[in-house]
């Protein structure tokens, strides 16, 4: 079991900026990468750092990029541990060095200058926010919103994204606590991420951050959605470049059994089975008109892998 680090809090002195630690993974993926480490060169928040994990990749990315920004950390994994092992070891290390808070960000996002700055300004806002999310636009069409908010719905198959898809009218541009925060841009108060653990490695890519959404909730923990911190999306890049469709498949409908096997009423089940048969339904018959058989089948694997898969032991931190 990784050591115990309750005891390693930071110390701020009076006026000065909470420290964030921003945890980053790459895999085989340099340009993008870059990209976004470029954006953050231009944040205007003056007290934090950023840890890269290099997930194992092949390509030299981790080594690149150390060479490039010699103001971040580079942490290599033998192998690639999925977005919840990944993360969780560069999470653990900035709890065992001491930071305030801790910033999920996805290595296929770029940044406003100020977007930092506005989610610490609300999480400071109230001792009870756990957790906060910004505004996430779509790479391409850079108006079009990703993510504006979310809901975690336990009986639905997948959470809700607010706005998704939708051009921007400023119809969400209130701050409002939300009950899902995505991963793709996650600030979590290191208080939050030692009481309810760390991502649960259980489900290795997806629905990591809805599961983790509803442990701090659970925990007495607020989640807030932040619109005027703005972020822009390259959305599911890596997966879809270094993993595939069919395996992005099978891991969702994996973990939707599984978050549904932690979190979910037992009375609620005959909904969620509803949900999740009019889901693969719709899914399976698509994937047949398109002639992808390897798509179908892993969606009836995912289920299957769900039903039967042994949750690993608690990431504490």
């Amino acid at each position: 079991m990784p050591e115990d680090l309750t005891s390693v809090p930071t110390e701020k002195l009076p006026g000065q900026h909470p420290k964030v630690t921003i945890i980053m993974l790459v895999w085989n993926s340099y340009d993008v990468t870059r990209d976004c480490l470029l954006s953050l060169r231009k944040v205007d928040y003056p007290a934090f750092e950023t840890i890269l994990v290099d997930n194992g990749s092949i390509d030299s990315s981790g080594e690149k990029l150390a060479l490039e920004f010699p103001e971040i950390k580079v942490m290599r994994n033998e192998q690639n541990l999925g977005f919840t092992g990944g993360n969780n070891v560069g999470m653990r290390y900035a709890l065992k060095t001491g930071t305030d808070y801790l910033l999920l960000l996805n290595n296929d996002t770029i940044v406003s200058p100020n977007f930092l700055a506005e989610m610490v300004r609300v999480a400071e806002s109230d001792s009870s926010i756990g957790m906060v999310a910004p505004k996430i636009y779509y790479f391409e069409p850079s108006d079009k919103i990703w993510y504006a908010g979310g809901a975690y719905v336990r009986w639905k198959t997948f959470p809700v994204h607010f706005g998704v898809r939708q051009h921007d009218d400023g119809s969400y541009n209130e701050t409002k606590e939300v009950s899902f925060a995505t991963g793709c841009a996650l600030l979590v108060r290191a208080e939050t991420a030692r009481k309810v653990g760390l991502l649960d490695e259980t489900f290795f890519l997806s629905y990591e951050d809805v599961d983790w959404s509803a442990r701090a909730i659970e925990g007495g923990y607020k989640a807030m959605y932040v619109p005027s911190a703005v972020i822009w999306h390259r959305d599911s890049y890596d997966t879809k470049r270094n993993t595939g469709l069919a395996k992005r498949d099978f891991y969702n409908m994996r973990n939707a059994v599984l978050c549904a096997r932690k979190h979910l009423p037992i009375y609620q089940l005959p909904l969620f089975v509803s949900s999740m048969v009019v889901f693969i339904g719709y899914f399976t018959l698509r994937a047949i008109m398109q002639a992808d058989f390897r798509r179908a089948v892993a969606l009836y694997e995912g289920v299957w892998n769900g039903c039967r898969t042994t949750f690993l032991e608690k990431s504490t931190v």
